[in-house]
């Protein structure tokens, strides 16, 4: 089972359904402090049900409160300081288009069920439309407030078939290449990207930044801040297509990535965990996995100096990888890729 996760934003909610939405964040928070209370001092017993629950919230949203409020509670007091997350699971929620083309989310909450547009960015397009077409199923939903935007996530799950013997294939993510790929086949063909276009991009709007800056056009640096997102966005929805339309030439493949929470930070990028480097890493996952290529997440240490052929620590020279052991020569992000694909992994989603 294939699962990407699908977080955006609600478009334009009218005012009214905001209050309603904040009112039961806050029913919620004391009806789950409620609960926990209850167990704590024995006024309540494990088999409390919406019966038991005094509030004007849909019993779905109830019924959820006692899941979470039991998942939370663990013989020890708990207090509930902030507004908790409007949650119902995946029998309880819905979402379709409608006449104009809009992506609505329909939930439960106290007067009635809102259905309110949502935005579709590029990140999440497929796997949205993945399970409109039918062909997905959707888990429990949550919806959020963080400042004036309100917020909702949920999980995408369809299933893989994929028969006969795998292929792994290694991607390397780094400064100089930004992309290297290649299967444990020092003699199949290979995938390398340079990263000059992406440095380029970095360094200009940063120059951009700093000379907006010193002139006091805070708005204007603002903006230059989201030209810039959008133009890397863009460049690593082209790349991580790219990506995965190279993996598919090969028989059941499986993408393995690196575990970028693991590697060092370093470079003009702050670390190939910056946002550039991660929000690819996700654009080839739910790429992949729309196509049915299952992504795992290996772990990244010494892929740069190991030997792919015969496993010495070796350190590189720039670009080239030369091993004085056995004398295998290749360019070194592909040397990287090579030990990434042989690396045993675990599933990873978007």
């Amino acid at each position: 089972m294939a699962e990407v996760s699908v977080e955006t934003t609600f478009r334009n909610p009218s005012r009214s359904r905001r209050q309603e939405w904040q009112r039961a964040t806050h029913i919620l928070r004391e009806c789950k402090q409620w609960l926990v209370d209850g167990w704590e001092d024995g006024s309540l017993t494990s088999s409390v049900t919406t019966g038991d629950i005094d509030n004007s919230l849909y019993s779905a949203l109830q019924n959820q409160s006692i899941r979470n409020a039991k998942s939370d509670y663990d013989d020890e007091p708990i207090e509930y300081t902030g507004e908790q997350p409007i949650e119902v699971n995946n029998q309880n929620w819905e979402i379709h288009t409608t006449e104009n083309g809009s992506v609505v989310v329909g939930f439960p909450c106290i007067s009635d069920w809102w259905y309110t547009p949502i935005h579709v960015h590029d990140s999440i397009e497929e796997p949205v439309q993945t399970l409109l077409d039918g062909d997905a199923e959707k888990t429990k939903l949550s919806v959020w407030r963080e400042g004036g935007d309100w917020h909702c996530s949920f999980t995408v799950e369809h299933n893989e078939q994929q028969d006969g013997e795998e292929t792994p294939i290694g991607v390397d993510v780094g400064h100089n290449y930004i992309l290297a790929a290649t299967p444990d086949n020092a003699s199949a063909e290979s995938f390398l990207v340079s990263g000059k276009e992406h440095k380029f991009v970095r360094r200009y709007y940063r120059s951009l930044r700093d000379s907006l800056q010193e002139t006091g056009a805070h708005r204007a640096r603002n903006r230059v801040g989201n030209k810039e997102y959008r133009r890397i966005q863009d460049m690593n929805h082209t790349l991580s297509k790219r990506l995965v339309e190279y993996a598919s030439q090969f028989e059941n493949p499986v993408i393995k990535l690196e575990e970028l929470e693991n590697i060092r930070d370093g470079g003009e990028w702050n670390g190939v965990h910056s946002w550039p480097f991660y929000e690819l890493q996700q654009f080839i996952t739910y790429k992949a996995e729309k196509e049915g290529i299952r992504v795992e997440k290996v772990d990244p240490e010494n892929t740069s100096q190991e030997c792919s052929q015969c496993d010495e620590l070796v350190g590189r020279d720039g670009s080239k990888f030369e091993c004085p052991h056995c004398g295998y020569v290749r360019h070194a992000d592909l040397n990287a890729a090579e030990n990434i694909s042989q690396r045993e992994g675990e599933p990873c989603t978007a």
